[in-house]
């Protein structure tokens, strides 16, 4: 049985404990052990990191630390965390500098980063390790062909050279398909659209100009729209309050009627593997779901 430190960020546990929820039904039909440490916040890649960056380092390496000592590899189910875990593993796995200023700042609580370990997201677990073969075995609903528009986000992946250094193009880009494909495993049909790798908008609504972030998210749903797409799907937190509360900001200025029910991975999962759906933490969501069960509860 495969075993991870679970690391849930701050977002998660405050807002959406029912992601939390499905993710660890999932991983558990699937065989995942997922193991609770004291993890603090990961902190965040766009403010700390932006205001005292030693700071950023230190507090993300604690972190890291802890997962070492467990002798685990990180699963975050966060975009923001990933971003942050997996950019101070390698920068300080490869700057000894660094790493010699991080630990003498860790000195006093007993910690010391050693480089021992992987940060992965919830998607890679998902895609590389557990595999899609072992994911087709628990379908036991499948999800009706429903067209799905994923948004990946960018935190998951950018900058590619520190996200995914080991997978580059020749152009020294990386463009994420796990998503597509494990949705096209649970029986829903990943749909493209125009601009599918544009921001969300959520870092620029959290911290700059809110009516700005919107016209961002307004843009990708004009897209999905036209390719008949019926639902959402996202693997981070931040990206799931933007299509999902920033619709209803959208609905009272423009009247859109986009109405796209937005999901997190683990609950599409979730749905499709037939696991009891109080568990999924399906009352979270602000643009209703009916659309969407109704079409797996009745399949055209």
């Amino acid at each position: 049985m495969m075993k991870y430190a679970l690391f849930l960020g701050c977002v998660i546990p405050v807002k959406y404990t029912g992601f939390e929820k499905a993710t660890r039904e999932v991983l558990k039909a699937l065989d995942i052990e997922l193991v609770d440490l004291p993890f603090s916040c990961c902190p965040s890649p766009t403010n700390l990191k932006l205001a005292h960056y030693d700071t950023w380092l230190a507090l993300a390496a604690r972190n890291l630390c802890l997962a070492e000592e467990a002798g685990l590899p990180i699963l975050a189910m966060c975009n923001g965390c990933v971003n942050t875990l997996k950019e101070v593993n390698l920068i300080l796995k490869q700057d000894l500098s660094r790493r010699n200023q991080v630990n003498q700042a860790l000195e006093g609580s007993g910690h010391c980063f050693k480089g021992e370990i992987e940060v992965k997201h919830l998607l890679d677990v998902l895609f590389q390790e557990i595999g899609l073969d072992r994911i087709a075995e628990k379908v036991r609903t499948p999800l009706s062909g429903i067209r799905i528009g994923c948004h990946y986000g960018c935190h998951l992946y950018r900058p590619p050279r520190l996200m995914y250094p080991e997978d580059l193009s020749e152009a020294a880009s990386y463009v994420p398909v796990s998503m597509d494909h494990i949705l096209a495993v649970l029986g829903a049909q990943p749909t493209q659209y125009s601009r599918k790798f544009l921001c969300c908008g959520s870092a620029l609504g959290t911290n700059i100009d809110v009516q700005a972030a919107n016209e961002i998210t307004r843009e990708k749903l004009q897209h999905m729209k036209k390719h008949q797409i019926e639902a959402v799907a996202v693997a981070c937190p931040s990206c799931f309050y933007q299509f999902d509360r920033g619709q209803l900001m959208l609905e009272r200025k423009y009247h859109d009627g986009f109405g796209l029910p937005t999901l997190f991975i683990s609950q599409l999962l979730g749905l499709a593997m037939g696991l009891e759906r109080i568990n999924l933490g399906l009352e979270d969501h602000r643009i209703s779901l009916k659309p969407v069960l109704e079409r797996i509860e009745s399949p055209s």
